[in-house]
């Protein structure tokens, strides 16, 4: 049986003796070495969109890199330009950057791929559950728009600081024009920072 963190990031159950339930919206702040791994290893332009940016902890690491950052999010976590149903990613119809950071609820991070995509940014990246690509009822999708890389980061990220994280992510790369396979990484742990204020 699935449990933990873990597990309620990507949709499961919770085991015996997890006290905390899970998050609202699917709402896992990111840890600021996440976002330092990836832009350690991918350009991105002078702005980025980030469409699910919650209390903006992934946006502020971009920002304290010189990116500007287009914060939107379905919920109101005190960051962004906009929240709300006119803010909900499903039903964006025009990109805000051309290119796209976000760690997305994982419950609806296939369709988000999919809407994403179909709106063609120069450049995405998108936080995974590292097994997100094993289901089978997303296989279709990797053969359809096959990242062009995966960044598996090898340690396990502790979302909600409470001291033991269950699940390991990978940063997912979808760059305009890329026709060959998809290139996999390793990336280790990045010095530890403190998170950025709210």
């Amino acid at each position: 049986m699935t449990s933990g963190i873990g597990a309620a990031m990507a949709g499961g159950k919770k085991g015996k003796g997890d006290e905390r339930p899970r998050q609202h919206g699917d709402w896992y702040p990111t840890p600021p070495e996440c976002t330092q791994v990836l832009l350690d290893r991918v350009a991105f332009g002078d702005t980025v969109w980030e469409p699910c940016c919650g209390d903006g902890s992934l946006a502020k690491v971009m920002e304290a890199r010189g990116i500007k950052v287009i914060g939107t999010d379905l919920h109101d976590r005190g960051y962004g330009i906009g929240h709300g149903a006119a803010h909900d990613i499903l039903k964006a119809k025009e990109l805000l950057a051309e290119d796209i950071v976000t760690n997305p609820p994982f419950n609806i991070a296939a369709p988000i791929i999919r809407h994403l995509i179909e709106m063609k940014p120069r450049k995405m990246a998108l936080l995974l559950k590292s097994s997100f690509w094993h289901a089978k009822n997303r296989s279709a999708l990797f053969e359809e728009h096959p990242p062009s890389r995966i960044i598996a980061l090898t340690w396990r990220p502790d979302f909600l600081s409470i001291g033991r994280p269950t699940m390991e992510v990978s940063w997912c790369v979808w760059e305009q024009g890329h026709n060959d396979r998809t290139y996999y990484e390793l990336a280790a742990r990045p010095p530890r920072q403190p998170r950025s204020p709210s």
